[in-house]
């Protein structure tokens, strides 16, 4: 990535997507933020299109089409420039923020996604304002474009998100180191507080004398020898990147019945905004969406944001 963030935000016209143009405008340097705002329009119900078939509705139905159409163009316009106008009034470059608008062409969210491949380092969504369903846990919109963008980190942004503290969930695997990256690139020139997590699940049968074993104690006993290196090599990178290191500080759970609850109980009692995990984790054959610690990390984090780094 360059100095300059390329973000897209998208848009539908509910204050859930308008938070998340808050949202970016308080978590990134507006200095070195380029940002395109999308809203896809959608299409008019079928039942109304049912009715265009019939000839005898044919003739009055156009009109009243071409207005309905006119005031949702005129209203997401409208809701464009008011992204635009909380972003420039927070230090975005005028020039530096484009609008744009589109007719509904497969899905709102594959249309997103298509406009998505053209290189941005963050595709932001609001949690539930872009969702068709009306899902209370997460906007179907915003599922799907998790699912489906791969080559960018995809932000999903809770409610009125104000605190600049930021949880980074990490492990020893290759896609925490790219998490660690990404945020070191992003949160360099901004205020955010870095908190690296690491969460362990304790070995259960430990606590068995019957079941312990001497070589598994001693591979145990290495696990906790190595965190520390792994919380210093990535405290360095996140300095090397440009935080500052009074910024970045760090929390181990050794002895987690669940990682996620873990995640999400720190996010909750640490009053963090956002919670940053690698779209894989140790486990090469648990993908992003099969993974049970982010699947259940992003699908229970009302009221935060998420990143899910590529």
């Amino acid at each position: 990535m360059t100095d300059k963030k390329n973000i897209l935000i998208a848009l539908d016209g509910s204050k859930h997507s308008l938070n998340a143009a808050k949202y970016v405008a308080q978590t990134c340097n507006p200095a070195s933020l380029k940002v395109d705002l999308v809203h896809v329009m959608p299409t008019a119900p079928e039942t109304f299109w049912d009715l265009e078939k019939e000839a005898h509705f044919k003739e009055k139905i156009q009109p009243e089409y071409t207005e309905w159409k006119k005031n949702i163009e005129d209203t997401a316009q409208r809701f464009l420039n008011d992204a635009r106008k909380v972003l420039i009034e927070a230090g975005v470059r005028e020039n530096h923020v484009g609008a744009i608008l589109q007719d509904r062409k497969v899905g709102i969210a594959r249309d997103i996604v298509v406009r998505s491949a053209r290189g941005y380092d963050a595709i932001v969504v609001g949690r539930r304002g872009l969702s068709e369903l009306g899902d209370h846990f997460l906007g179907s919109v915003a599922n799907k474009m998790v699912e489906v963008v791969r080559d960018s980190s995809v932000w999903v942004v809770g409610d009125n998100i104000n605190s600049m503290r930021m949880l980074l969930a990490v492990d020893a695997s290759e896609n925490a180191l790219k998490a660690v990256d990404y945020v070191g690139n992003v949160a360099k020139a901004s205020d955010v507080e870095i908190t690296l997590f690491h969460v362990v699940r304790r070995f259960g049968f430990l606590d068995d004398p019957t079941l312990r074993d001497r070589e598994v104690e001693g591979f145990w006993e290495e696990v906790k020898r190595d965190i520390p290196r792994m919380i210093r090599y990535y405290k360095e990178k996140l300095e090397k990147a440009g935080v500052e290191g009074s910024r970045i500080s760090s929390q181990v759970n050794l002895h987690s019945s669940s990682r996620a609850q873990d995640i999400l109980t720190e996010a909750r009692e640490g009053a963090y905004g956002t919670i940053v995990m690698g779209r894989r984790g140790l486990s090469k054959v648990h993908q992003f969406l099969m993974g049970r610690v982010t699947n259940k990390v992003l699908h229970r984090a009302d009221g935060f944001a998420v990143w899910i780094v590529a």
